[in-house]
C-alpha cells in the first residue's frame, strides 16, 4: 500500500524524479527497467500519484539517491539526497530539516564551554545565534532551519 501524502508533496517528488531522470539522460522506460518495475508504475511517480514505499526505494537506487529520499521529499524535505562518488555499498545519512541549526548551535555551545570559563550563558546563547545566522546568510543552513 502506498504511504499517504498530500498532492503538493507528490507533485514536488514527481518534479524532482523527472528532473533527475532528465539529468541522467534516461527515458522513463530506462528507469523502469533498471528499477525492475513496470513502466506504468514508474509513470505514476512522475504523474504525482502514490506508489508503494518499496517502489520508491527501487527508483532511488537508479536515480543515485540515498535510501529514503523519496519519502523524505514526501515528508517535506526540499530535495532528495544525491549520492555521487560514494563507495559501493556506502550508506548516506541525510541531514533532516531542523537538525542542522540545532546541531551547529550545540557544537558552538560545547566548544565555548570547553575553551572559556568566563563566558556567561547569555554570551554563549548570543554566540550560537550569530553562528547560525551567519551560516544561513552563507546558504549553508536553510532559513527555515533555525534553532
Amino acid at each position: 500500500m502506498a504511504p499517504p501524502h498530500d498532492e503538493s508533496a507528490l507533485q514536488r517528488l514527481a518534479t524532482q524524479v523527472a528532473q533527475r531522470r532528465v539529468d541522467l539522460k534516461m527515458h522513463k522506460i530506462d528507469v523502469a527497467r533498471a528499477a525492475e518495475i513496470q513502466i506504468n508504475t514508474y509513470s505514476k511517480v512522475e504523474d504525482g500519484k502514490p506508489v508503494r514505499s518499496v517502489t520508491y526505494g527501487k527508483i532511488e537506487e537508479v536515480l543515485g539517491w540515498a535510501p529514503g529520499s523519496c519519502l523524505d521529499v514526501l515528508g517535506g524535505a526540499v530535495a532528495a539526497t544525491l549520492i555521487e562518488g560514494a563507495a559501493p555499498g556506502a550508506v548516506i545519512s541525510p541531514v533532516q530539516s531542523g537538525d542542522l541549526a540545532a546541531d551547529v548551535a550545540a557544537a558552538v555551545q560545547n566548544a565555548a564551554i570547553v575553551v572559556s570559563d568566563s563566558l556567561t550563558s547569555g554570551e554563549i546563547r548570543e554566540m550560537k545565534r550569530l553562528v547560525v545566522e551567519e551560516l544561513i546568510k552563507r546558504g549553508k543552513i536553510p532559513p527555515t532551519d533555525r534553532d
